[in-house]
């Protein structure tokens, strides 16, 4: 899995922005069978592979799964992501930057913490914060909101993705308030003297209960991100982290579905910062793609599937890569850019 991999969203001469270079993984995408998913992101694809009884394809909330890895512990009632984000005045908007944009030291996340907690403590809100990118607020009772991650609205207008719901205007008073709270907290004039953005607002998302077990058609994850990392420990598999290439996958994994999820690009091209998202899918194509088409054509493994979005999925195997009247397409055309 590859959030990322068809870049930025751009105009009609994105197929002049992305490398040219990149012949195995044009060769993996052209050979294979694309297949069209009925899920609508990553998450929902993720609900394929990891499932909670009765959960008919629903991805799992985030939060509880994330904590999990963060902290070690299991969320004994509703827990929410609650992430500290920058917001940007611009014109007429407030923009949104996620904490992959900003540094944050575990003092400055302790000290807006605090702040928070002894604000809204007393109607039973409370906010943790086991790391300073990843916060996260509990509450008696789940909230009837739909929520959006940072991450989806990264540079982008707040509005796009407030929550909604029933209960989505008393939410967007509380982030209001919450902005006035930590605008002039000594942490923000601090920050702001040092020339670096403040932490001016907290963005919820992800919210639910942690199941009690789930069950998984994966034999091991080889993953950084906590949510896979938290899929993995609850569904009993095996975890590491994701190796240098893709030539250690078959010297160090046993048999079986082995999920990959590589997200190096995923934050460039929520940015649309093309520049790093070329270098970054070129580092890709020489230690993983070239690696993973070698490994096919040998017979090191025995099917390859990739997922650049939740919508679509390559399936190749070593007979399909035999299909040499296929002509090896850019991965602009796959991307829908030629």
């Amino acid at each position: 899995m590859i959030p990322g991999l068809c870049g930025p969203s751009l105009d009609a001469t994105a197929a002049d922005c992305f490398p040219a270079d990149l012949p195995a993984l044009e060769r993996l995408l052209s050979r294979a069978v694309a297949e069209t998913q009925p899920a609508s992101d990553m998450e929902h694809t993720l609900a394929a592979f990891f499932q909670s009884p009765g959960g008919d394809g629903v991805p799992l909330a985030v939060a509880p799964l994330t904590w999990l890895v963060d902290s070690g512990e299991r969320a004994a009632g509703f827990i929410m992501r609650a992430d500290p984000v920058h917001l940007r005045a611009d014109q007429a908007c407030l923009r949104l930057f996620d904490s992959t944009a900003f540094a944050l030291d575990a003092q400055e996340a302790r000290d807006l913490v605090a702040a928070f907690n002894d604000y809204y403590g007393r109607q039973g809100w409370r906010l943790h914060a086991p790391l300073p990118q990843r916060w996260y607020l509990t509450l008696k009772e789940a909230p009837e909101v739909a929520t959006m991650a940072p991450l989806q609205l990264a540079g982008r207008d707040i509005r796009d993705g407030l929550p909604q719901g029933k209960a989505g205007a008393s939410w967007h008073a509380f982030l209001n308030e919450v902005q006035m709270l930590f605008h002039e907290h000594p942490v923000n004039q601090a920050r702001e003297r040092r020339g670096e953005p403040a932490i001016n607002s907290i963005w919820p998302w992800g919210g639910g209960y942690l199941p009690g077990q789930i069950t998984t058609t994966v034999s091991s994850v080889i993953a950084d991100h906590p949510l896979l990392r938290g899929l993995a420990r609850l569904g009993g598999v095996p975890c590491r982290d994701v190796p240098g290439n893709a030539a250690d996958l078959t010297a160090e994994s046993p048999c079986g579905v082995q999920l990959v999820w590589l997200d190096r690009l995923e934050r460039s091209c929520r940015y649309g910062e093309m520049e790093t998202w070329s270098d970054g899918i070129r580092q890709l194509e020489q230690a993983w793609f070239k690696p993973l088409l070698e490994m096919l054509v040998q017979g090191r493994i025995a099917r390859l599937e990739l997922y650049p979005d939740g919508a679509r999925r390559y399936v190749i195997t070593r007979k399909r890569l035999r299909c040499f009247w296929k002509f090896d397409r850019s991965l602009a055309w796959h991307c829908g850019h030629g």
